[in-house]
């Protein structure tokens, strides 16, 4: 039994030193590059992931980004909200939450919320 020595560069990875030729019709060419576009990867190196196995995933566009902020922000007042109606005591609560006006504020601003991930999640799924 012979054992190759592995190829490495001076960092300690294994060098690539194989290679195979892939044909691909034009639709299925056009497929292979968009796709590595989306996943901001080179084509050769999307191809050779994803027949290793691994999925790419892809890039976040400049509106998901912006989205997963706004999220990241809404998240951040549900907080602030909890923090703060922890911070009261529970008669203090209890007052709050049979006051008419506060709970029509309350509800009003859930359902912007609700709305708002709404538009968030819309923007992942394009």
């Amino acid at each position: 039994m012979t054992t190759k020595k592995k190829s490495t560069d001076s960092a300690g990875k294994q060098n690539k030193v194989h290679h195979i030729d892939v044909r691909f019709t034009e639709e299925g060419f056009k497929l292979v590059v968009g796709n590595a576009a989306k996943c901001g990867m080179p084509k050769s190196l999307y191809v050779h992931d994803a027949t290793l196995g691994y999925q790419p995933k892809q890039v976040m566009t400049e509106g998901q980004e912006a989205a997963l902020k706004g999220f990241s922000a809404a998240r951040a007042e549900l907080i602030g909200i909890r923090n703060a109606l922890q911070g009261l005591t529970r008669e203090e609560r209890k007052r709050l939450f049979r006051n008419e006006r506060f709970m029509l504020a309350w509800i009003e601003g859930i359902n912007y919320l609700i709305q708002y991930w709404d538009t968030i999640k819309d923007k992942f799924m394009r």
